[in-house]
């Protein structure tokens, strides 16, 4: 009589297989972490240059406030170049401005064609590709400002902003 010997398996490690799968998942969710960081990275910089932009328009309508309190607005025919030459304290390089100007004909907003009421689109450009860069429009409606002589014109009656 012959005696064979069995040998029993152990339970205790893993196979190939199992092995491949784990680093399978592994592998898939550590490209969807990735992909999430990536996407919070690029929304990040478009939310940022929004801001910023939001800002820097803000302060060129201040600039240009301003500018026609101590020069009075601009005739229409040099309106565009002179707001547009207006600086803008800490404005970044690479950002540019923009200015549109219409004039108000009594019932709509047109060309700029008389030198009453002006309505200014300014726009400010953030640097970037197109995917990332922002602009950022605010209008102004810009009125003849009335100066120190308003306190001696409706005194004698007159026109304070005249």
């Amino acid at each position: 009589m012959s005696s064979r010997r069995t040998q029993q398996r152990s339970d205790g490690g893993e196979t190939l297989i199992e092995l491949v799968v784990a680093i399978a998942i592994l592998g898939i969710a550590a490209v969807a972490i990735l992909g999430a960081l990536m996407m919070s990275v690029r929304s990040s910089v478009v939310h940022r240059n929004d801001a910023s932009g939001g800002a820097y328009v803000r302060s060129f309508a201040e600039a240009i406030q301003t500018y026609v309190d101590a020069h009075n607005i601009q005739p229409c025919a040099t309106a565009v170049s002179t707001y547009k030459a207006v600086p803008v304290t800490d404005l970044p390089a690479g950002y540019s401005k923009a200015v549109a100007v219409q004039s108000w004909n009594g019932s709509a907003w047109g060309g700029c064609t008389a030198d009453g009421i002006q309505r200014l689109d300014l726009t400010v450009t953030t640097t970037g590709d197109d995917e990332h860069k922002a602009e950022e429009t605010l209008t102004v409606v810009l009125r003849r400002p009335c100066n120190s002589t308003t306190a001696a014109a409706l005194a004698s009656g007159g026109d304070p902003c005249a």
